[in-house]
Parts: C-alpha cells; structure tokens; sequence
C-alpha cells in the first residue's frame, strides 16, 4: 500500500497528481529514485483516513510494461508523467498488452 501524506508537501503532491498524471493510457514516469518506467495503466487507487487523527491521504498507480512486468507505484514517488498513448500504443497492441476496438 502506498505510504500516507505526512507533510504539506506531501498532500500538494496528492491533491496534483490527478491533474498531471493521466488516469488511463500508456505513460512514462520518471521516479523520485532517478528510475523511469513506462507501461499501461492497469489501476489507480486514492484514499484518506477519515480524519482520524488529521487528515492524512495516500494513492498508487499500477502499470504494467510492454513485456508483462506489473509495478504499484506509491504516488509521492513519481516525479513526473507523460502521456505516451499516441508514440506507443501500436507497439503495446502488437504485445497483446492492450485491444483497441475499431
């Protein structure tokens, strides 16, 4: 499970990543740790405690690669995400990883 907010910082982080990650598709994110992963969307999970004890908030995405590697991603770990639906999606199609009805 991803980690829960602890600082200002951290629930900035949270509250933006709606707006600046995609929330379907295929996407590249580079990771707090230096890393980039690239893969379809698989789920994406946001949650908070109810106020017990403050406010707290947390969210995760899980991608899956090109070739079937599955990662949960805590959210306060990414750094950046972009969109690579239009450069990748035949590649990820021709995998088996994604059906695009025609």
């Amino acid at each position: 499970m991803a980690r829960w907010t602890e600082t200002h910082a951290d629930l900035v982080r949270i509250a933006s990543a709606l707006k600046e990650i995609p929330v379907s598709g295929i996407v590249s994110m580079r990771l707090s740790d230096g890393s980039s992963i690239e893969g379809v969307i698989r789920r994406m999970n946001f949650g908070n405690n109810a106020g017990r004890g403050g406010w707290r908030y947390y969210g995760e995405y899980e991608l899956e690669s090109i070739d079937g590697a599955r990662w949960v991603i805590d959210v306060l770990d990414i750094e950046s995400a972009c969109d690579m639906w239009k450069s990748r999606h035949a590649d990820y199609e021709a995998a088996g990883r994604i059906n695009i009805i025609r």
